[in-house]
């Protein structure tokens, strides 16, 4: 009537087959539920870590900032340097210069009045 078939065998088959599936099933949330626990841990592991070094942060990263801005302007001073000596050599030369005839000036005033120069 059913071809050789048991009906017993079917029913067996399902049995076993709907177990391993269940089995795999309840496997599967097991592995899920470990894995969920291992995230949760790491997670509180990290906002502890972050609930110690949060509030130093805090504080130590307007100094930081502070401190870039005035190196900042301490370097920005610094590259004018070299064009500020060169002015202030310059300025000395120029006023060597103009001093020249003042010096001249002195020495004859000094002759006048018997005050010698020393020798060059």
């Amino acid at each position: 009537m059913l071809g050789g078939v048991n009906p017993l065998t079917l029913a067996g088959r399902a049995v076993d087959t709907a177990t391993h599936v269940t089995a795999e099933l309840v496997q599967a949330l097991s592995n899920f539920n470990e894995t969920m626990r291992e995230i949760n841990t790491a997670a509180r592991r990290v906002n502890s870590l972050l609930d110690e070094i949060e509030q130093p942060i805090k504080i130590v990263v307007p100094q930081v900032t502070a401190t870039l801005k005035r190196v900042d302007a301490v370097l920005g001073q610094v590259g004018s340097l070299p064009s500020d000596v060169a002015k202030a050599v310059s300025t000395l030369g120029d006023l060597a210069g103009r001093l020249g005839p003042l010096a001249q000036f002195a020495e004859t005033a000094g002759g006048l009045f018997g005050v010698r120069t020393p020798p060059k």
